[in-house]
């Protein structure tokens, strides 16, 4: 059996579609449908059936799943260990993460952890929240900074607090307000993350929730130009707390949704039964470090409350 078309498999059922898993595999349609083809003859039964645009796994083809998961996790370990041999390193940990949490929170934590695990090699990996948990669930990382997340293929350990807030130019007249609601910045231009961040997915919930349409100045992916942006005043940048906001003439506010102010837990996320050691004695370290000292805490933002994803997922 081709292993290979085992991983389009299964990147085929995690994204629901082919068209979707086009953009994860790097491969186009029509190579997708003839590996399913190949497998599917060589099983002697279909894995997917089609549901309108989408499709859907036979129960034939979710049993597969299930079988295929492990070993398709099994083949990216001894990949990675054949590198390492190769290399004469011992282990690798392959890490995602937002920059900025990349930049704020990992030099610490990497630096303690090679103190103790000398011979793990650590590699760094950057994108948006879904784009790493994409990562996470082709077997491409060992493990992901980004929002708490628990299914039936990944689980998380939950680390700290993450609000969504405006950096304000001092001089702007909301910039002294304790809180903003989504409703307040109807007129304000505004910079944004693009939509697959979660501060992003964070704040258009918010959004529709109530009918408004954000007015949009400018859009980036790295939340250090929005804030430099916001600090000459050219908008209002919306940014997670995780972000440098320490310029003197930045007031930072955090923004309140219809059910208080919005946030989440950031969680390292690794894929479900993992048993490598170095992972699990990695998201030990990240748990113990990052509940004492984390980024955003100097912000000494009002308490989210119960601790809640409070985004698109609530709202239906």
């Amino acid at each position: 059996m081709d292993l290979r078309n085992l991983r389009y498999f299964e990147a085929i059922a995690n994204a629901g579609s082919f068209s979707a898993a086009t953009a994860v595999l790097h491969r186009t349609q029509p190579a997708l449908s003839r590996a399913i083809q190949d497998l599917e003859a060589e099983l002697g039964f279909a894995l997917f059936v089609r549901e309108g645009r989408r499709i859907a796994l036979t129960p034939e083809g979710r049993s597969v799943l299930e079988e295929a998961r492990p070993v398709i996790e099994g083949a990216c370990a001894l990949e990675a260990h054949a590198r390492l041999l190769a290399s004469g390193k011992t282990s690798i940990l392959r890490i995602g993460g937002a920059t900025s949490t990349i930049e704020r929170a990992l030099p610490a934590l990497i630096a303690g952890f090679r103190t103790t695990h000398p011979h793990v090699e650590i590699t760094l990996a950057t994108d948006s929240g879904s784009g790493l948990l994409a990562g996470l669930e082709q077997g491409e990382l060992d493990a992901v900074f980004t929002r708490q997340t628990s299914s039936d293929l990944l689980e998380s350990r939950r680390l700290f607090p993450l609000h969504v807030v405006a950096a304000i130019h001092a001089p702007h007249p909301l910039s002294g307000h304790p809180s903003l609601d989504v409703r307040q910045l109807g007129n304000e231009p505004l910079l944004l993350a693009p939509e697959t961040f979660t501060s992003r997915i964070l704040f258009d919930a918010a959004c529709a929730q109530v009918g408004f349409r954000p007015r949009i100045l400018f859009q980036n992916h790295d939340h250090n130009a929005l804030v430099a942006l916001a600090s000459v005043g050219y908008g209002i940048a919306i940014v997670p707390s995780t972000v440098l906001l320490t310029a003197p003439n930045i007031h930072v506010v955090p923004v309140r949704n219809a059910r208080g102010l919005m946030g989440l837990w950031t969680g390292l996320v690794i894929r479900r039964g993992t048993q490598r050691p170095h992972v699990l004695e990695f998201v030990d370290e990240a748990a113990r470090r990052l509940g004492r000292v984390y980024p955003g805490k100097e912000l000494n933002l009002p308490a989210l409350p119960d601790g809640k994803f409070r985004g698109a997922a609530e709202y239906g």
